[in-house]
C-alpha cells in the first residue's frame, strides 16, 4: 500500500508543467495578437520604376586631352574628318568591356550595319570614349544616317544612344 505522502503527489499536477503550459499560452496569445493587428493593414505593392532612359551619347572631330570627351561636338562626319563619340556614367562601369552597335536608319526602316561588338574600355572609369577615321566608317557602312548605341555586357537595353551622318565627300574631276 502507498504511503499518505506518495499519494498526494500523484492527485496533484507537478508545480513545474503548470508553468510550462502558462507561458506556451502567453506566447501563443501575444501571437495571436500581433499577427491580428497587423492583418487589417494593407501593404502596396511597390510599382516597378521606369527604366532610366539612356545617356545620349556625345559625337565630335577630337578628344579632348584634359576629359577624354568628345569635343568640337558634330554629328556630321566626312572622309578625312576624325570621328570621336564620349559618354559619361555615373559611376564606372566595373567591366573591361561594352557592346558598341551600329543602326542604318532609312526612313523607318532600321538595318543593322555593326552587330553588338565587343569594346574594351577601362573599368575603373566613368568615361567612355573612342575615335576613329570616318573614311574608315564610309568604306564600312556608306554614307547614310546611323544610331550608336552602347551595352553593358549580359544587357539587352542600351545604356547609351547617339545619331550620326556619315556624308560623302565629291571628288573633284
Amino acid at each position: 500500500m502507498p504511503l499518505a505522502g506518495e499519494r498526494r503527489r500523484r492527485s496533484r499536477p507537478p508545480a513545474r508543467w503548470i508553468g510550462w503550459a502558462a507561458a506556451a499560452a502567453g506566447v501563443a496569445v501575444v501571437a495571436f495578437l500581433v499577427g491580428r493587428a497587423g492583418s487589417e493593414v494593407v501593404i502596396a505593392t511597390p510599382t516597378p520604376l521606369p527604366s532610366a532612359a539612356p545617356l545620349s551619347i556625345r559625337f565630335g572631330t577630337a578628344l579632348d586631352t584634359v576629359t577624354g570627351e568628345a569635343i568640337q561636338l558634330t554629328d556630321r562626319f566626312r572622309a578625312g574628318d576624325r570621328f570621336a563619340y564620349s559618354v559619361r556614367l555615373a559611376a564606372p562601369p566595373g567591366g573591361d568591356s561594352i557592346l558598341v552597335e551600329i543602326i542604318r536608319l532609312e526612313g523607318e526602316a532600321e538595318t543593322v550595319a555593326q552587330r553588338p561588338s565587343r569594346q574594351g574600355i577601362v573599368a575603373t572609369s566613368p568615361l567612355i570614349a573612342y575615335q576613329v577615321q570616318a573614311t574608315d566608317l564610309l568604306k564600312a557602312w556608306g554614307a547614310g544616317d546611323y544610331a550608336m548605341r552602347m551595352y553593358l555586357s549580359g544587357t539587352t537595353a542600351p545604356f547609351a544612344m547617339g545619331r550620326f551622318t556619315l556624308v560623302e565627300t565629291p571628288v573633284a574631276s
